[in-house]
């Protein structure tokens, strides 16, 4: 009885390495922005952001997403269809859109975090809107931001997991305005021959996804910038700290940042965001044009995600 439980220790032992060894390979091994993850300790973990934020009064008023507004799923990827964030044809779930709302809970370079996020799938698009106490307005730099689960392999700027999506913004859902053309920029590498091996990351500009995120309200977390190590250029561990209490006006909360001065009516580029403007809705449109690295195995691919959107200018509302 002994020997046969000795063995089915060791058995379970082999079996769990395995997988351990599997969950860690190399890039050749498909990518995804929800894995790895790392458990969150925070003694807050079961608490809804609501209820985090609610409790402690030493957090900013920052402002966030609070509504879903319409959407337009795409399919994801064949090996993604019927898991935990989609139907059984591969549609991400309409449920998931509320994982957008308030703060993000980012993980840095390392992992996309524990938080949740929404999924919107292949050429999908969606609409969100922020906190109607508040508006985002034109201030000096950027003026709001979004942030994605994302991670990338042994943190290399070139190594992100991603996938990358276009921005509009709106005052009333209706009348959007999108990014001035000339202001984007991403590698126009359609079919990249291996996992995230032959995408340049550095190169994207003006588009949702192509930064990790560690602004996370539940725990502080190490702040990391780009080094060059080794002739790789990595984000690496500093001593500085992103505070729980984050704010707007911090460094090192990750995501990408917008500045309402770069849109213009869609199909306009002459009618610039007006001076006045005031934001209120943010669409994320995923374009498969843009799919990125994922493309080498777009059987695993979700489509673009959003974790959070924060206002960097904002006004109350009228």
């Amino acid at each position: 009885m002994i020997e046969k439980s000795i063995k089915t220790a060791l058995l379970v032992l082999t079996t769990g390495l395995f997988f351990l060894i599997s969950s860690c390979s190399n890039d050749s091994s498909p990518a995804s922005p929800y894995s790895p993850d790392t458990p969150d300790t925070s003694e807050d973990n079961d608490k809804t952001w609501e209820e985090v934020l609610s409790e402690d009064p030493s957090y900013p008023p920052n402002v966030y997403l609070t509504e879903f507004v319409e959407w337009s799923p795409g399919q994801v990827g064949s090996s993604r269809m019927g898991t935990e964030y989609t139907d059984a044809e591969g549609y991400p779930l309409e449920s998931g859109t509320v994982n957008a709302f308030g703060p993000p809970e980012g993980g840095g370079s390392y992992t996309g975090g524990d938080g949740l996020t929404c999924p919107i799938g292949i050429d999908g698009w969606a609409v969100w809107k922020f906190n109607p106490d508040y508006i985002i307005v034109n201030g000096e730099g950027a003026d709001f931001t979004t942030f994605t689960k994302t991670w990338a392999w042994s943190s290399k700027a070139d190594g992100l997991c991603c996938e990358l999506a276009r921005v509009e913004v709106s005052e009333d859902g209706t009348v959007w305005y999108e990014m001035d053309s000339a202001l984007i920029r991403y590698d126009e590498n359609p079919i990249p021959a291996e996992s995230n091996g032959s995408y340049i990351y550095t190169n994207v500009q003006g588009l949702h996804g192509n930064a990790p995120t560690w602004a996370n309200f539940r725990r502080d977390m190490p702040a990391e910038e780009l080094q060059t190590v080794d002739g790789v250029l990595k984000w690496v561990e500093t001593e500085e700290t992103v505070s729980r209490y984050f704010t707007a006006g911090d460094t090192n909360l990750g995501g990408i940042s917008f500045d309402l001065s770069d849109f213009h009516l869609k199909g306009d580029p002459a009618e610039s965001w007006p001076a006045d403007g005031k934001m209120r809705y943010l669409k994320i449109i995923d374009d498969s044009s843009i799919l990125d690295g994922q493309d080498y195995a777009r059987e695993w691919a979700l489509g673009a995600n959003l974790m959070a959107a924060m206002g960097l200018h904002t006004a109350p509302a009228e």
